[in-house]
């Protein structure tokens, strides 16, 4: 097998899964958008230091995704919601092809290919690579200054290329994300030298010269930004999103704060059905943990195990903190299955039931989807085991697959059929030892399975959620008249009003009539204070409605449970005020 081709056809297969489709789904979840409207100031009014959302809000990341999204938008015309990912769908298939071509260089290009078709086909990885986040920018840019680290130890040398690599991509991370791009890479290469008991490399890698370049491309950013946000720019984004977000918990945390154990469930399920094999992989890298350096496993167990460790660590934890440790997982999993295929591991009887038993399990979990699809074309309800299990957010998407296989026959009869195929292929394969078959049958059907997400199931809940109808209908009708958020805020309204949209402040009431973007509960109320006032007002001129509703949203926002109107107000009218608490609970929100 070739280098070439085996790369032409793994970015084949992530342009299938990453980009075919890419601008098609609207904006329904809170933080897409929450990034996308950075992009359209940075587009819209030139603010490429510190773009602030809606005019005012300094922005929780670095700009670096934005920066690269801006250019899109510039490319293709206007920020949109291909633009706006198509910078994490590009660098996730430059760190698939990363991936891949250090299989190659280490192990060969069976393993670097099999490597890449893991990561690319890892749920976690998918999901990074086809939402408009900054965690794709992040964990490419530091996948690369780790890998450039390790092609110069390899080589026994450490030549200004890379200096450049390791140092200047480590710079790059951090213009993404914050201070770990460079922290996280600098931990891994402390950690393995330490290992290989090898601290005077150290003294090749140009650390003052390099540390000055890191400083150059990422402390820049920084400098200016704090220049021009001061406080509140230190507060936001050195204190909390970094600082607090790492150690502090409670009050005083910045969210998503869970227990040391949380990313092995996460793991598991972000790099399913593959995950099914991490066991026998452990097994066998335990077995031979005298010939780790020989055979070059150590470097990416390092890099896999520093990166789990340093997030567990951390106080706030989400799945996709872990996402640069996937390519050392795909890598250490590439590198063992073409051993496998090739007969250089060692079986015994225990050690191949294991690996049987993590292909039969990956069989149930085929089996259990298949049969998931069936029950639901029968008009029965699949998820009637698992509700109880699930989490309040996911729950409450279970509605929306009531009837899309009816309404998808064709897709999903094509899904099944492919399947099927797969299904039987995996047992077959599984019998007969035949491993190449196995791993074949896993990429049918994860490959399958993410085409189905992407083209069926996610379209089905944005078109329930997304608030982009509404707002097209919200532009036509309110033109360049004074519009406002009345005690709510969703960034998805504000990018697709392709406007600044303040807050209502009762002092700057304008003289003519005005518009507000509120809750539907919000309009209830207000509606029963007009009804209020008219019961009691001594003119026909006062009895008329000073709130009139004038359209309301179909779709329920990000997580369900609340429908947009549009209200207009009459000339001079004030509406009643937001409590202190109010104020801080909708510009908690609005972060």
């Amino acid at each position: 097998m070739r280098p070439l081709p085996a790369a032409l056809g793994l970015a084949c297969l992530c342009l299938s899964l990453y980009v075919w489709g890419l601008g098609e789904l609207p904006f329904y979840t809170k933080g897409q958008p929450r990034e996308a409207t950075v992009v359209w100031e940075i587009a819209t009014h030139g603010e490429w230091i510190l773009p602030l959302r809606n005019g005012h809000i300094i922005p929780s990341k670095p700009p670096l995704f934005h920066w690269l999204g801006a250019l899109a938008s510039h490319l293709g015309g206007e920020p949109n919601e291909l633009t706006i990912r198509l910078p994490s769908a590009l660098l996730a298939i430059l760190g698939v092809l990363l991936t891949y071509y250090a299989g190659v260089a280490v192990w060969g290009v069976e393993a670097g290919l099999l490597a890449g078709i893991i990561l690319a086909t890892s749920f976690e990885w998918f999901r990074a690579a086809t939402t408009a986040r900054v965690d794709m920018t992040l964990s490419v840019f530091m996948v690369a200054a780790v890998l450039s680290f390790w092609s110069g130890y390899r080589d026994g040398r450490f030549d200004w290329t890379h200096v450049l690599g390791f140092y200047g991509l480590a710079g790059l991370a951090s213009l993404a994300k914050g201070p770990v791009g460079g922290v996280l890479p600098g931990l891994i290469v402390g950690v393995f030298l330490l290992l290989r008991r090898d601290i005077g490399f150290v003294r090749r890698m140009h650390v003052f010269s390099g540390g000055l370049l890191y400083l150059g491309v990422a402390g820049s950013w920084y400098g200016l930004a704090l220049w021009q946000g001061g406080e509140a720019f230190f507060e936001k984004q050195i204190l909390k999103e970094n600082v607090l977000r790492f150690i502090s918990s409670g009050a005083a945390g910045a969210g998503h704060e869970h227990p040391f154990y949380y990313f092995l469930p996460n793991l598991f399920m972000g790099m399913a059905p593959w995950s099914f094999f991490l066991p026998p992989l452990v097994y066998f890298l335990y077995r031979s943990r005298e010939r780790w350096a020989q055979h070059q496993f150590l470097f990416p167990l390092v890099w896999f195990a520093t990166v789990f460790v340093f997030y567990s660590a951390s106080s706030s934890k989400r799945s996709v903190y872990i996402l640069p440790l996937y390519p050392a997982a795909a890598l250490l999993l590439g590198a063992w299955w073409q051993a496998l295929r090739r007969g250089e591991v060692e079986l015994p009887r225990g050690f191949e039931r294991l690996i049987q038993a993590a292909g039969y399990a990956s069989a149930v979990v085929i089996l259990v989807a298949v049969a998931g699809v069936l029950a639901e074309a029968g008009g029965l309800d699949p998820f009637a085991p698992i509700r109880p299990l699930l989490h309040p957010k996911d729950r409450s998407n279970l509605p929306l697959f009531s009837g899309v296989v009816a309404s998808h026959p064709l897709a999903f009869g094509a899904w099944l059929l492919g399947v099927s195929g797969a299904m039987i292929g995996l047992v077959v394969g599984l019998r007969r030892r035949a491993w190449e078959a196995v791993f074949g049958a896993l990429a049918v059907f994860t490959t399958s399975l993410f085409l189905l997400v992407n083209h069926v199931i996610q379209p089905t809940i944005a078109a329930a959620r997304t608030y982009r109808p509404f707002m097209e209908r919200v532009v036509s009708q309110v033109g360049p008249q004074p519009l406002f958020f009345y005690r709510c805020f969703d960034s998805g309204a504000l990018f697709y009003a392709d406007r600044r949209i303040p807050f209502y402040a009762p002092a700057a009431t304008p003289t003519e009539p005005y518009y507000v973007l509120a809750w539907e509960k919000e309009w209830q109320r207000l509606d029963q204070l007009d009804q209020r006032d008219s019961e009691t007002a001594i003119s026909p001129d006062e009895a008329s409605p000073q709130v009139r509703l004038l359209d309301i949203s179909r779709g329920t926002g990000p997580k369900g449970r609340k429908r947009l109107t549009l209200l207009e107000v009459s000339a001079a009218h004030i509406l009643p005020a937001w409590t202190d608490d109010e104020q801080g609970r909708i510009k908690r929100d609005a972060m």
